[in-house]
């Protein structure tokens, strides 16, 4: 009866189901979004025609701006939810876990807050 009750998992909540349904939809969106980006910039447009001004032109319309957006926290949250996972699994002590999870937090929070800023105030002229 003791070993059956060590062996039993943590309880962890409800955060792991949510990031674990996070996971299998941010995948969907991000496969949809990458295929579509695959075919309008790089076959339609073509690499040689990939610019400056060809993102200043895309990002004169909200939609274009909202998908880059979109691309870029989706991707962010995504990978970052993997990493976490990654974490979890192959760092043990308690407080390297800790120190890693923060550094993952704040290079996810930085990349998308100026990844949006740059995104939202962008002005070609």
């Amino acid at each position: 009866m003791q070993a059956r009750l060590l062996a039993q998992p943590r309880r962890t909540g409800n955060l792991e189901r949510i990031a674990w349904l996070f996971t299998r939809i941010s995948a969907v969106v991000l496969l949809g979004m990458a295929i579509f980006h695959l075919l309008f910039m790089h076959i339609a447009m073509g690499p040689d025609a990939i610019s400056f001004q060809l993102i200043a032109w895309r990002w004169q319309f909200p939609v274009w701006r909202l998908f880059d957006l979109c691309l870029l926290v989706f991707g962010w949250l995504h990978g970052a939810n993997g990493m976490r996972i990654v974490i979890d699994d192959y760092v043990h002590s308690p407080v390297g876990r800790i120190v890693a999870r923060a550094l993952l937090s704040a290079v996810t929070a930085t990349v998308i807050v100026l990844g949006a800023f740059v995104v939202l105030t962008f002005q070609s002229s």
